[in-house]
């Protein structure tokens, strides 16, 4: 009895049959997410000093790295096995041979995997850890790249120079607790200080895992807080970095500036609020127009906030909101423009400025 043509099977991928595909030099790149030109902070473990570099060896023929701190040196499957805490060639393998796309290998199916040195940390687990009371959190910075410019310049019109002054940067790998892992190619950290404690947030735009947004500062941190003139007219507080950001890149620092809590339901402490007040002529609330829920709970957080304080609520108009499909300052300028977004924020606040002249009046 016949079965029919047998089936014809891939080749499981090996390491001379990758780099029959893709060089060791792409390897290196694709994981560290460029090529270092110099030494830099180790991506296998936390490190606070540049100690890790890849250099050509003329021995095997192939690049390898150097760890300096630990004295650790291998090629470049070899770092991909200890970057991921896989367990053996087979599993690097059949990683490299799936993050390439290469598909004339026999892939295996993904399995979990561990470490002999420290339980590996699953990203459902990874999760769970950050909705802990303070996460470690450290982050490998990249160099820019022509997306991130299209990204920030081409949606919100930032430039290199305003987003690392606002401490901005990219990265390619982040650690919590000091598990790494591989950040999208479009990722960032912002960067705060307070009280000594340097603390991140990951913004990965576009990533699908939920994991957009990776945080541990506490509720009292404010965003950018230490970009805040001494002294000035009017400050916004924003729902987001992102809207103060844009804000702040409309106008001289002392005329109009921004910044913003971590999160619309966030109370800030009444010596913050008596601080700012001491340092601002007017504090304006701005936070989003959440237009298209019943509750609109932006605005009910923004007057609430405004009750508390005293400062004065202001938002983007809800005609406009429904007509571009926006809520905030950022998705303002991304669908129409800067100029018309600065003339409306002039707009908003001389009429809620002469709003408080009538109340005193009638």
């Amino acid at each position: 009895m016949t079965f029919g043509k047998s089936k014809d099977h891939k080749k499981l991928p090996n390491s001379n049959d990758i780099l029959s595909a893709v060089s060791d030099l792409e390897i290196f790149e694709m994981y560290l997410g460029g090529i270092p030109r110099k030494a830099i902070s180790s991506p296998l473990r936390e490190d606070s000093k540049p100690s890790f570099s890849l250099f050509h060896s003329d021995q095997h023929n192939k690049i390898f790295f150097k760890d300096f701190a630990t004295g650790e040196t291998g090629d470049c499957f070899l770092f991909v096995m200890r970057l991921f805490n896989l367990q053996s060639k087979v599993e690097t393998f059949n990683k490299i041979a799936s993050d390439f796309q290469l598909t004339q290998f026999e892939l295996n199916p993904p399995t979990s995997y561990s470490s002999p040195k420290k339980p590996y940390v699953s990203k459902s687990n990874r999760k769970k850890s950050i909705k802990s009371d303070r996460i470690r959190i450290s982050i490998r910075t990249r160099d820019w790249k022509i997306r991130d410019k299209n990204y920030w310049s081409g949606k919100y019109e930032l430039t290199k120079d305003q987003l690392e002054y606002c401490n901005v940067f990219p990265i390619s790998h982040y650690f919590i607790n000091g598990y790494c892992t591989k950040a999208d190619d479009l990722a960032y950290a912002f960067v705060e200080e307070k009280d000594g404690i340097q603390t991140f947030k990951i913004y990965q735009p576009f990533n699908q895992n939920d994991e957009k947004w990776i945080n541990n500062n506490d509720f009292s941190t404010w965003e950018l807080w230490t970009q805040l003139p001494e002294k000035g007219d009017i400050l916004i507080i924003t729902s987001s970095r992102k809207d103060a950001m844009v804000i702040k890149s409309l106008f001289p620092s002392e005329t109009i500036t921004a910044c913003s809590l971590q999160s619309e339901g966030v109370n800030p402490k009444m010596s913050v609020i008596d601080e700012l007040k001491g340092r601002f002529k007017e504090i304006f609330v701005l936070y989003d127009n959440d237009y298209t829920n019943d509750k609109n709970p932006g605005r009910n957080a923004g007057q609430k906030l405004c009750d508390m304080t005293g400062f004065l609520q202001i938002e983007i108009p809800t005609d406009i909101c429904r007509q571009y499909g926006i809520k905030d300052p950022s998705d303002y300028l991304d669908a129409i423009s800067s100029p018309e977004l600065k003339h409306l924020l002039v707009i908003l606040i001389k009429e809620r400025l002469r709003e408080e002249e009538l109340k005193q009046i009638i």
